[in-house]
């Protein structure tokens, strides 16, 4: 079966950052062709390379969606590498919900927390084994059988974009239901 991506990442913001990034990148090639002095080439090098790892983290996180499923699993993208597979038969429901975006503060006033939307994600009580995971903090949150999906680093949340998320989940459940063999007395 092929992968459907159910939530996208914050194409915006980071298609805005693979164009600065790689607008950057050009700038330090251009420099070190253009530059006659030894010392200038070194130096658009030396930028030039973690700038150029930079723009492939942030084209890998581009194409990466934050949700997806494949063969009754829910992929979970909240970390580098490869996704957490959930089996669908854990995953309950979605629901909306307000968290903090995790983004830097602005010197003016240290204190200000800014709140996100967020999707969570329910699984089931009975899934111990799915309880906790380790995942990255500016992505989400993996906590008593609750994922949560901040806001920042996916598509825009709306509450027809939960609906959509629980009308998606149940066509999975209704999949695996029927092809679940029934054993023959």
């Amino acid at each position: 079966m092929t992968r459907v991506v159910w939530l996208h990442s914050n194409r915006r913001a980071l298609g805005f950052g693979v164009l600065s990034l790689a607008t950057i990148l050009c700038a330090c090639i251009l420099g070190a062709l253009g530059v006659d002095s030894l010392w200038g080439r070194w130096a658009s090098a030396i930028v030039a390379i973690p700038v150029s790892l930079f723009l492939a983290v942030a084209i890998w996180q581009l194409a990466s969606p934050r949700l997806a499923y494949e063969n009754r699993e829910l992929l979970v993208f909240l970390r580098f590498g490869s996704p957490l597979r959930v089996p669908i038969d854990v995953v309950e429901c979605f629901f909306l919900g307000q968290g903090p975006s995790l983004l830097p503060r602005p010197l003016s006033d240290p204190d200000a927390v800014d709140e996100t939307s967020t999707i969570i994600v329910r699984l089931a009580e009975s899934a111990e084994e799915w309880k906790h995971l380790e995942v990255k903090p500016t992505l989400g949150l993996w906590c008593d059988g609750y994922i949560t999906i901040r806001g920042t680093w996916c598509e825009r949340i709306t509450p027809e974009l939960a609906k959509c998320l629980n009308e998606k989940l149940i066509e999975a459940h209704r999949e695996v239901r029927s092809k679940e063999v029934l054993p023959t007395a």
